[in-house]
């Protein structure tokens, strides 16, 4: 049960760390962010350096950020105390101009599924619910547009009948939406947003108590969908199964036992039982590399790296660890590092088929890995710190291309 609370749990992280972050209307000038080192950044700011630590920048220390080609994209919320919504202002920093952009506002703004950002086309998608996730009243789910170049921000209703945790990717130039749908008949629907026509439309369905949706990532020629099988006085089954560009099923690969002897590596996890409890948490992050490579997270306590050919475990970590966000191929990461350990950071990523270690070296005061994420092309975006959380100290988001 305690596991089955943390996925709540988050919304009312969400609400308790967002409450008196502030969000400043217009846009920031270069000359706005020239400073000559770290120490005189303004208070409650993250600078933004190069890899070699020449100043881009800076950005709120309450950012939720993304690196996206071209800069940095982050929302920053300002919430009433005790309040459930917030009004969620859109940013986009430019590492080629040095000018932090205004994009637009969400106003009543209840939950930004962050980890499901994503590129298309130049332009910055995200999914967000408009008011009280926890009220007991259906909120929409929107699909958040904007346009880096343009600097304007468009929303799009995706379903009167939003979940917080919904999960989207870019598939064939368009984008799929995975949500679970809250009506009386607890449907779970992919639906497809072409952004040439600006439409959304329902391709798939689920009945929920027979499948539960838990990601959806692109493939070369389709994409992929995670589904748990509900199994009534059973065991729950998890299975990989492949579509076509026309969302035609191709194949479905059982996944449960590749899954289930990987989380029983995992901090936390007492046997099998405890880890099929696990399989049924709601996922932050699913990626299929080359066709068999699966990454894994979910929103208790399972970090997991499987190739799904071999059934072999590559990586089993526990939520001292995270998977990078961001359109880019993912990376898992150790939060929070032991900055006097002689190992140094953890950062791991599938390279060639083989898990590998990727090197980072952060600099002498900001030790403390906070946040990774990958852009479309690759461009890495690390935010390092000298006291965690970021605000009791300093913290800088390192550019690395």
């Amino acid at each position: 049960m305690r596991k089955r609370m943390i996925a709540l749990m988050l919304l009312t992280v969400f609400v308790l760390t967002a409450a008196g972050c502030s969000a400043n209307d217009g846009t920031t000038t270069a000359a706005d962010v020239t400073f000559e080192d770290v120490v005189n950044v303004p208070e409650n700011m993250i600078v933004i350096t190069d890899e070699n630590g020449a100043k881009f920048g800076y950005i709120d220390d309450c950012a939720n950020f993304t690196a996206v080609d071209g800069g940095i994209f982050y929302s920053v919320v300002s919430m009433k105390e005790n309040s459930y919504t917030g009004d969620a202002e859109y940013r986009f920093f430019s590492l080629k101009d040095k000018i932090d952009y205004y994009l637009g506002k969400l106003e009543n703004q209840g939950y930004e599924a962050g980890f499901a950002r994503t590129e298309l086309d130049g332009k910055i998608y995200a999914l967000a619910v408009k008011g009280n996730p926890a009220g007991g009243d259906a909120v929409p789910l929107l699909l958040l547009e904007f346009d880096p170049e343009n600097k304007t921000m468009k929303t799009h209703t995706v379903s009167e009948y939003g979940f917080p945790y919904a999960a989207m990717t870019a598939s064939g130039g368009k984008l799929l939406i995975m949500n679970h749908e809250t009506t009386k008949e607890k449907e779970d629907k992919i639906y497809e947003f072409d952004p040439g026509a600006g439409t959304v439309k329902e391709v798939l369905s689920f009945k929920s108590s027979e499948d539960s949706l838990r990601g959806v990532c692109a493939a070369d020629d389709g994409f992929y969908l995670l589904r748990l099988k509900l199994n009534n006085g059973g065991e729950n089954e998890m299975y990989v199964d492949r579509y076509d560009a026309k969302y035609g099923k191709i194949s479905e690969q059982p996944v449960t036992e590749i899954l289930a002897a990987a989380i029983t590596n995992v901090r936390g996890i007492s046997g099998r039982g405890d880890a099929l409890n696990e399989i049924g948490m709601n996922v932050s992050r699913f990626y299929i590399a080359d066709g068999r490579y699966m990454i894994y997270e979910n929103f208790s306590l399972s970090r997991v790296a499987a190739d799904l050919q071999t059934k072999e475990t590559l990586l089993a970590k526990d939520d001292n660890y995270a998977v990078s966000t961001g359109s880019g191929a993912p990376l898992i990461y150790r939060i929070d590092f032991d900055a006097d350990s002689a190992a140094g950071p953890e950062i791991y990523g599938i390279e060639n088929g083989q898990l590998k270690q990727v090197p980072f070296t952060p600099d002498g005061a900001h030790k403390l890995i906070q946040t990774v994420t990958v852009s479309e092309s690759g461009t890495r975006a690390i935010l390092t710190s000298d006291a965690f959380p970021v605000r009791n100290g300093t913290g800088v988001i390192r550019i690395i291309r």
